[in-house]
């Protein structure tokens, strides 16, 4: 089609649609207009095919229209997206009557920054999933769109205190498991091994005040806010040091290990860990101790 054929197709769908809702005059309804190829469509033909089914509809400042602007293959970086996106917010005719809204995907793996720059740059509203579903590369993940603006002290009007039971029913009703690195939701994202990460977090944990605000290295929020607990923050493998050792050693048993024992005891237990190349649990790191200062020396893991 040429773009006056392509302008036409689209007016004659709006009025069909309007002339069909308006023989249920008792409905709310609410009209979405999307120009599907937008994000590699020449602005000025966005503009004028927006304009013109608007041109149908009429919407008014209490029953607003929404045009939808989707990154359908995302094209582009994330900033050329929401340049498209604040072009189309400065020239749509009604923008006081239109509600501004984005369809990001993730082709590239940048979804996320793409919604949070489109923002930005005027959009309203989102279009995504939870945990990102979608075709191909799927759509972008709504999780962690909405708690990457907690973070930055912006209420999203979504609740995920309970993030696991979200987890839960997305799994029972996609089968599709969350990553374990998955942001916010994963089983690892607020673990730690590396050595030196634990032994910031066990710093950070000592001076951390219970109404102050959230400043624990290495962790972006307080997993209780969002449903998690404490209980894996620390976890020791071979790459894990003095800090993760004693952390766990004072949180799960009471004990407090001095500087000079603590380097001591987790040569102990990273020969441990080398040897089998596993994870080590707490109740295990506690038994090494218990072993060498009851049987002098002598480890017996249980």
């Amino acid at each position: 089609m040429q773009p006056n054929a392509c302008i036409d197709l689209a007016v004659n769908a709006a009025q069909i649609i309007s002339e069909s809702a308006q023989v249920y005059p008792n409905t709310n309804w609410c009209f979405e207009y999307s120009p599907e190829t937008f994000s590699t469509t020449e602005l000025e033909f966005s503009r004028d095919i927006c304009n013109a089914v608007l041109d149908v509809w009429k919407p008014t400042p209490e029953n607003p229209a929404i045009i939808n602007l989707p990154a359908t293959i995302e094209a582009a970086t994330p900033n050329i997206f929401a340049d498209q996106v604040e072009w189309m917010h400065r020239h749509l005719q009604y923008r006081d009557r239109i509600i501004l809204s984005v369809h990001p995907r993730n082709d590239r793996g940048c979804g996320i920054a793409a919604a949070e720059l489109a923002q930005i740059a005027g959009a309203q509203r989102v279009e995504g999933c939870l945990f990102g579903n979608g075709e191909r590369t799927g759509n972008v993940d709504l999780v962690t769109l909405a708690l990457n603006l907690y973070t930055q002290g912006i209420h999203p009007g979504l609740d995920f205190s309970d993030i696991h039971e979200i987890a839960r029913i997305n799994h029972t009703c996609t089968q599709i498991p969350v990553h374990p690195r998955h942001p916010y939701v994963g089983d690892l994202v607020f673990t730690a091994f590396s050595g030196s990460h634990q032994d910031a977090i066990k710093k950070g944990f000592a001076v951390q005040k219970p109404e102050a605000p959230w400043e624990i290295p290495y962790l972006p929020i307080d997993p209780q806010d969002i449903g998690r607990s404490y209980k894996s923050i620390v976890r020791v493998n071979s790459q894990s040091g003095k800090g993760g050792m004693a952390y766990l050693l004072e949180r799960d048993f009471d004990v407090v290990l001095p500087r000079r024992l603590q380097i001591e005891f987790s040569k102990v237990v990273q020969t441990e860990m080398d040897a089998s190349g596993k994870e080590m649990l707490n109740r295990i790191v506690g038994n090494i101790y218990a072993g060498i200062f009851t049987h002098r020396n002598t480890i017996k893991i249980h």
